[in-house]
């Protein structure tokens, strides 16, 4: 967590306040009414020590984050935050924000103690990240004016693109080297049917079962390697950037659900053909990271 200034600034309340110290002079001074000057600069001696103690309320406040969990731009990220205190002194109406989402309150930070509290932040925009920014303020003690502080926690989170586009998963262009749970099209021993998937190629359909009034039906080989997806940016000519992102982001989701064996292809990164989390995180992170080489934005 980088330090940063901690500002005290007045807030609607603060304007009512010195309404009321207006008027205690004024009774003091035109009513010569030695009672009013007492209690206006009583007040007055109050509403400065409440300012110092609205500054000292987040002096030493520290506030670390968990990487959190990727997500799809558009969704919530949800930061886990851990808030302790550096001077072992308690922390009173704490009240955390970040990019325009809900305020997350903390009444209270006990002395000696370490509070963990969930936030979430809307993603707007894919990339990969190194920090997050976080907004405290708290109007602590008096409520006449609001102490802020703005922070950026060190943590490495990723926003993937969102899934978007209407186009099919690509026909399989190439075969796999590796076996898939036994079961595989094209091969010498007949090894069942099954269900067909969206974007999978037509040519091993039953199609004398589907004249048949059946669902479509893929049948299966023993012996022999699937067929490998490849999503590859070239197939996208023509679309902008993040259109091509967002269906390369959903064509993975969709290849990965369907448990088909994939690859990704995009200028400066090329990813064999393999499935699982791993895989499929790594496609993501990858669609994240894109920059567009800058002879194709000039």
């Amino acid at each position: 967590m980088k330090r940063s200034a901690i500002w005290v600034l007045p807030n609607g309340q603060t304007a009512g306040l010195v309404a009321v110290l207006m008027a205690m002079w004024y009774a003091g001074a035109s009513q010569s009414n030695g009672a009013a000057y007492l209690l206006c600069f009583i007040t007055s001696g109050m509403v400065m020590v409440s300012a110092l103690h609205a500054w000292a309320n987040l002096r030493g406040l520290v506030i670390e984050a968990d990487s959190p969990r990727p997500v799809f731009a558009g969704d919530d990220l949800v930061a886990t935050l851990h808030l302790r205190s550096e001077r072992h002194r308690p922390h009173f109406g704490l009240r955390l924000s970040s990019r325009g989402a809900g305020t997350v309150a903390l009444d209270e930070l006990v002395r000696s103690g370490r509070e963990a509290i969930e936030m979430r932040v809307p993603a707007l925009r894919r990339g990969l990240y190194q920090e997050l920014p976080i907004e405290v303020m708290s109007r602590f003690p008096l409520g006449f004016f609001t102490a802020k502080r703005s922070l950026r926690l060190r943590v490495a989170y990723a926003v993937y693109p969102q899934p978007d586009g209407s186009r099919p998963l690509p026909v399989s262009v190439e075969p796999a080297r590796q076996t898939r749970e036994g079961t595989h099209v094209e091969g010498d021993d007949f090894g069942g049917v099954r269900a067909w998937r969206p974007g999978e190629s037509q040519r091993h359909i039953d199609w004398k079962a589907a004249a048949r009034g059946q669902p479509l039906l893929i049948k299966q080989w023993a012996g022999d390697a699937d067929d490998t997806l490849l999503l590859d940016w070239e197939l996208l000519t023509g679309m902008p950037t993040e259109t091509r992102l967002g269906q390369l982001a959903r064509w993975t989701v969709a290849a990965e659900r369907n448990g088909s064996n994939y690859g990704l292809r995009i200028p400066g990164v090329s990813l064999g053909p393999s499935r699982g989390e791993a895989h499929y995180h790594a496609c993501l992170r990858a669609l994240a990271a894109f920059e567009e080489p800058s002879s194709d934005r000039a």
